[in-house]
């Protein structure tokens, strides 16, 4: 019992955190959160942090890493997108093991932006070299790359993070890209690195549903 108990101890806590509840597809309940929530794994320990109510979203991404703070045994926040369904691995419990094996301190999966005029880059980008701003990351080498700032709709952090980067984590300045943008600039001034597993594929939806490889598709209600 005592070893049993011990074993269990030291399995990773993941709390899933989902801001902006609201409306949502049944594709995206039946394949991503539903199995995240519902369906318990023998390697790792799984809590869910819904966001309550419709506030500016760094507002609600802080909310949520605070209540997931609160509970000692947490040991990564996974941020999760209402809009973010897995494609790849079909089972979204195995693409957050694959997270968790990198045993990075921020790893996200790789999925396209909704960006104005109907361009999907892909949500991950690298300082301008040459100026102000960023630009997309469109080849790569390897499935394991290192970027400067990434979307958060499939991210998995672990809790030291949060800890040794004082609050706030998010800010939407008002001539900022997003609170995402932001958190990676602050956790980099840290020392922390910002990881893609490209191995890890998720669809991006709206109206219509972008996949990683940039086919668009109606979207499955």
């Amino acid at each position: 019992m005592a070893w049993n108990l011990v074993q269990e101890s030291k399995k990773p806590h993941v709390c899933i955190c989902v801001p902006h509840w609201g409306n949502v597809s049944l594709e995206w309940v039946e394949t991503t959160y539903g199995p995240l929530r519902f369906i318990p794994q023998p390697d790792f320990k799984k809590s869910t942090r819904l966001a309550r109510g419709i506030l500016n979203l760094d507002t609600e991404r802080n909310m949520l890493v605070e209540l997931a703070l609160e509970d000692p045994t947490v040991t990564h926040i996974l941020f999760l997108d209402t809009d973010n369904i897995i494609e790849s691995p079909k089972d979204p419990n195995q693409a957050l093991r694959m997270l968790l094996s990198c045993n990075a301190p921020i790893a996200s999966g790789l999925y396209r932006a909704k960006k104005p005029k109907g361009e999907y880059p892909y949500a991950m980008w690298v300082k301008n070299p040459h100026g102000e701003g960023y630009l997309p990351i469109a080849k790569w080498t390897g499935n394991w790359i290192k970027v400067d700032v990434i979307g958060f709709g499939f991210v998995l952090i672990k809790r030291e993070v949060f800890e040794k980067v004082p609050k706030p984590w998010f800010q939407w300045k008002e001539r900022a890209p997003s609170e995402d943008f932001f958190f990676c600039e602050k956790v980099a001034k840290y020392g922390y690195e910002v990881r893609v597993l490209t191995d890890v594929k998720l669809s991006h939806v709206g109206t219509l549903k972008v996949k990683s490889t940039g086919e668009i598709t109606t979207l499955d209600v």
